[in-house]
């Protein structure tokens, strides 16, 4: 019979997994260059961690491993208003929040949607190419809502009725980027949601920090 140290173990496993899965589901769905998800840190109460990331090496997100969820980031407001923060261009992000577009590697767009589950579980978030600041790039909105209640649906499932099992502690998992495929369906051409592939697994951070 397994103990809980090796139980624990394997549960973190099937959350990194789900989370993988997730990110680049989401990659997909918003054409997007980098996805991520924020979950409650375990061990600092009032805080997210990054807990997975596509598309770019983990190390480049150093800054926002941690953050408050008072802190006025995307991220957290997401988490704490419950409500779908669209960054459409490098502007609006400059606008709203100098901080975060100052440490962007390249001049992104981003969405962040929160993962309900009764309250915010995290927030699931894509770094999307920056539209021209006179235009908006199409976003399917209900495509990545979704996503983020289909992933608040397994996280609660897994969680099995223990809430405060939907955490992470320690630093995110790298995840390599589904390869190019065909474009996303627009809106309303499928009932689904894209299928995870199996490029979504988690693969440590040392190939990851390669690219």
């Amino acid at each position: 019979m397994a103990g809980s140290g090796e139980r624990a173990v394997r549960a973190r496993a099937r959350l990194a997994a789900l989370l993988a899965d997730a990110s680049t589901a989401a990659l997909r769905a918003a054409g997007g260059r980098v996805a991520g998800v924020y979950l409650r840190a375990g061990d600092a109460p009032g805080f997210l961690r990054l807990a997975v990331l596509a598309g770019l090496p983990v190390p480049l997100f150093r800054p926002w491993w941690r953050v408050h969820v008072d802190r006025p980031f995307p991220v957290c407001d997401a988490y704490r208003l419950g409500l779908p923060v669209v960054l459409p261009n490098a502007t609006e992000a400059v606008r709203r929040y100098p901080q975060f577009a100052a440490g962007l590697p390249f001049p992104f767009a981003s969405v962040h949607m929160p993962v309900p589950g009764g309250e915010p579980l995290g927030v699931l978030a894509v770094l999307r190419p920056s539209a021209g600041d006179d235009r908006d790039e199409p976003l399917d909105r209900e495509l990545l809502a979704r996503l983020a209640e289909g992933l608040g649906t397994e996280l609660l499932a897994l969680a099995d009725g223990d809430r405060g099992a939907i955490v992470w502690d320690g630093e995110p998992q790298c995840v390599r980027p589904p390869r190019p495929g065909p474009r996303r369906p627009r809106s309303g051409a499928s009932p689904g949601t894209p299928a995870p592939t199996r490029s979504a697994r988690t693969t440590g951070c040392t190939p990851c920090s390669a690219w």
